[in-house]
């Protein structure tokens, strides 16, 4: 009897595992079968229809969705979505008339079905969800040196008809094959063959993508040469939120270009968007049933806004629209984490006049990436980006100093070239930095000088008022600033002062 009673609890305890387990599959598989953008076709009228279905997730865990179509994007009411079933309100505005329309339907392996019901009868929808475009993909301008000679080359990135990475190498000095290309959590590697004159040799290369950047080695018996890529188009990455305007009224659209600047505007598809210095153009076209419509647009980017017309045999509409952070809810919860331990010193603002004289020694030139390890509020990251248009990175233990840096950041509209990351200084990685800024005590400068001697040959590294025992500054600079107003952890201010500006380059020379 004790034996049976043991066999039926252990049957039971396994009953229940499993419901939770199968509860658990469930409800992860519809967390993430509706998140994303669906293409969705239906037939009106004998003419097919295409529009995006985008669906999210909401802060309380409950869907939440957008139509998207030519004429404009609604907000999805109603919608559920529980046991692969789907189902929500449509409420679309064609000039006076309002129409509402119920959906009901399901998503099975990758595809939508359904049938969305008005007051003009019932129509059969199909739709597959789109795949988000690595962001390995697309046109980067690869940077290295070859003895005391600059290159610079075309690294392209493409998918092949399976959908597999390959790869360009466009020089103008040889030819170069590239094969074997791979992209995984972050790295790109490949491999090349090369031919210059009579001369044939093979190389690999490995690096990684962080943002817009591609930083990483190629190697070869001839020695390893660092190299780095920045994304061509990079400011037009990502996803805007546009209004459009014309006599007959304003509408709401979407414009998402991808990492090869092809590009989505509503549920139409883009080729390509050309970015010559600030000015933006591209080409598309309009099927609606027998019809076609010639779509062009001209505008300006202005940092994270954009400005244009759009025009078409109709007529000419005014285009107005602002990027969209890509980083989720969840990403910025995460650059302010709980710090593993207390700051290292306290936090005092570096005056603005000394940020300016640090920035302009470490003679800062394109393709310089900038870090500043303790970046407090943010303001050497962000003057910079606005100041010399290189990509910089911030990085500070105290989260209110990270929330302070982020906002400094989005006021300035700099956030496509400044990235502020909540780190502890002493575990990173600088291979990435070639201008590294500090404002720590002499004592943290030596604890850091294992990481700081592994930064390229060249790099540069200044520090405000403390130097760095062991090594031989290349410049020391003193100044008075004139006086400011800004305020530290302990409610002090400045007034003025005399700084001094320390500047080492790698590889320094030992006291």
């Amino acid at each position: 009897m004790k034996v049976l009673t043991s066999l039926k609890t252990v049957c039971l305890v396994m009953i229940m595992l499993f419901l939770t387990f199968s509860s658990q599959a469930s409800a992860g598989q519809q967390r993430n079968g509706i998140a994303g953008d669906w293409e969705i076709k239906m037939d009106f009228n004998g003419q097919e229809v295409t529009s995006i279905l985008s669906f999210s997730q909401a802060k309380e865990g409950k869907p939440t969705g957008k139509w998207i179509a030519f004429w404009g994007v609604n907000e999805l009411n109603n919608l559920k979505y529980e046991e692969n079933k789907l189902s929500f309100v449509h409420v679309s505005q064609f000039g006076d008339n309002e129409i509402t329309s119920n959906f009901t339907g399901a998503i099975q392996r990758g595809k939508l079905s359904g049938t969305l019901s008005n007051d003009r009868g019932q129509f059969e929808v199909e739709g597959k969800k789109l795949r988000r475009m690595p962001m390995v993909m697309g046109s980067w301008e690869m940077k290295f040196k070859v003895g005391e000679r600059d290159i610079t080359t075309m690294l392209v990135v493409k998918a092949d008809e399976a959908g597999k990475p390959v790869a360009q190498w466009q020089s103008q000095w040889g030819e170069h094959q590239i094969t074997d290309v791979t992209f995984k959590k972050g790295k790109l590697t490949f491999q090349r063959k090369s031919k210059i004159q009579d001369q044939e040799w093979e190389s690999t290369f490995e690096g990684t993508l962080k943002g817009q950047t591609l930083s990483g080695v190629i190697k070869s018996e001839r020695g390893d040469i660092a190299a780095e890529g920045t994304r061509v188009g990079a400011a037009l990455v990502g996803q805007w939120e546009l209004e459009i305007s014309s006599d007959s009224g304003s509408r709401k659209q979407f414009l998402r270009v991808n990492p090869d600047l092809s590009a989505m505007l509503g549920p139409i598809a883009v080729k390509k968007v050309n970015l010559n210095d600030s000015e933006v153009t591209f080409k598309t076209e309009l099927e609606f049933g027998e019809q076609k419509y010639d779509i062009s647009f001209a505008g300006n980017l202005d940092g994270r806004k954009l400005s244009g017309e759009l025009t078409s045999s109709r007529g000419s509409q005014q285009v107005t629209g602002k990027k969209i952070r890509s980083a989720s809810a969840k990403q910025k919860a995460a650059q302010t984490k709980k710090p593993s331990r207390k700051p290292d010193v306290i936090y005092v603002p570096t005056p603005q006049e000394v940020v300016d004289k640090m920035l302009e020694m470490a003679e800062i030139k394109e393709g310089d990436v900038v870090y500043d390890l303790g970046c407090g509020d943010g303001r050497i990251v962000v003057t910079a980006a606005k100041r010399y248009g290189v990509k910089a990175f911030g990085f500070d233990i105290n989260p209110k100093r990270v929330r302070e840096s982020l906002e400094n950041v989005r006021k300035s509209n700099v956030g496509h070239l400044v990235t502020i990351k909540q780190e502890d200084i002493f575990t990173l990685d600088l291979i990435e930095a070639n201008v590294v800024t500090l404002y720590l005590l002499p004592s943290l400068n030596v604890k850091l000088m294992p990481q700081l001697e592994k930064l390229r040959p060249g790099s540069r590294i200044l520090s405000h008022d403390f130097d760095m025992r062991g090594a031989k500054p290349v410049v020391e600079y003193r100044l008075n600033t004139s006086g400011n107003s800004d305020e530290d952890d302990n409610g002090g201010y400045y007034g003025e002062e005399q700084h001094t500006i320390y500047k080492w380059i790698v590889p320094w020379e030992k006291e």
